[in-house]
């Protein structure tokens, strides 16, 4: 949607000297902000296609371009950092190209008194003048420049997305990398297309031969999902022995009780996804989208909504926890043999009645 509004704006020659990328991060705010520098200033433009081949275009790629300014607010958030590198050279003409653009990322990391700064040249932009503005905070942004802006929210990518990218790259790379594995490294990725890439790169660098499901869990010190079910279901039957047991060869192979947490979370949302009939993210996979179902089945639409909170709850109270392993073992013990507590109840009620009477 954002590519498509740019493009429409750029043909119909309706530019705005002002625009605002929101999203989370890894999501192509910064990357887009390049393009669109491309397409305003490509020598065949302006144009919705820069040709990224002419001198501008490939200067504007590799970060050399004289007119197309880029600045980080995190690190360059004062007034006079405002001042000396936009403020004071916006009034003059672009040495090159057709406009000259400013870039400021994680904008909303600038001081009070830049962003007053900025506000001036935002207000009362030159003809030539570009300035797109990228956070991943959009409420930290002062109103006042939030409404001179024209606003363009980035979104998640989507599993299927990812994995397509993913496979994209790997493919452009010559990597032979399992779909299933790619499909962990885009859920693992949370909608991040940067992560998504970093991780790829990683998977990549660390494999010897072909990159493996079982690499990639390795890689990212998580457990597989199968595992991860044999702990549920060890958890719904109330079976201690056989949770302690699970639980300590995850200690043995080297995962840490966060990742064990965290991979229970990852599962329990598609599991709970699954028990209400919604996508997973696995339908390219028929056998996976089966046995996610199945375990969805078997776990039950209760127990997985109060394990879920229970979890999230746990997941926030662990890194204040000095001994992590010995009280994730204890916490999963507790909530595997809590559910039995009701049901005692409900026999030993009659005893007792039997009893008094």
């Amino acid at each position: 949607h954002v590519v498509r509004t740019l493009q429409n704006a750029i043909a119909s020659e309706r530019i705005a000297h002002s625009y605002l990328f929101t999203g989370p991060r890894g999501t192509g705010k910064t990357s887009t902000a390049r393009l669109l520098a491309k397409a305003l200033c490509c020598e065949t433009g302006p144009t919705a296609e820069p040709c990224n081949t002419c001198e501008t275009c490939v200067s504007i790629t590799e970060g050399s371009h004289v007119d197309v300014v880029e600045m980080d607010a995190a690190s360059e958030s004062g007034v006079e950092d405002v001042r000396g590198s936009i403020v004071e050279v916006a009034e003059y003409r672009p040495a090159i190209a057709r406009y000259k653009v400013f870039i400021i990322d994680e904008v909303h990391d600038l001081s009070a008194k830049a962003f007053d700064a900025l506000l001036k040249t935002i207000e009362e932009p030159p003809a030539h003048l570009i300035i797109i503005l990228a956070t991943t905070e959009f409420h930290k942004v002062p109103p006042t420049i939030r409404s001179r802006c024209q606003k363009f929210e980035f979104h998640r990518g989507s599993v299927q997305d990812l994995e397509g990218r993913l496979r994209f790259v790997a493919e452009g790379e010559g990597a032979d990398i399992e779909p299933a594995a790619l499909t962990a490294l885009a859920r693992m990725a949370d909608g991040g297309y940067r992560d998504a890439l970093t991780l790829l790169e990683q998977a990549i660098l660390s494999a010897e031969g072909a990159v493996t499901l079982d690499h990639v869990y390795d890689q990212l010190g998580l457990i597989a999902d199968d595992t991860v079910d044999a702990l549920l279901f060890a958890m719904r039957d109330a079976d201690v022995s056989s949770l302690l047991e699970q639980l300590n060869e995850l200690a043995r192979r080297g995962r840490d009780p966060r990742a064990v947490l965290e991979s229970m979370l990852y599962r329990l949302a598609d599991l709970t996804r699954a028990a209400y009939g919604l996508d997973t993210g696995a339908t390219a996979d028929a056998a996976r989208e089966a046995a996610t179902r199945d375990a969805a089945v078997r776990v039950g639409r209760d127990r997985l909504l109060s394990l879920r909170a229970a979890l999230a709850n746990a997941h926030k109270e662990l890194r204040d926890i000095t001994l992590p392993r010995l009280w994730l073992e204890a916490e999963l013990v507790r909530l595997a043999t809590a559910k039995d507590a009701p049901a005692a109840a409900v026999v030993a009620a009659p005893q007792g009645v039997a009893e008094s009477r």
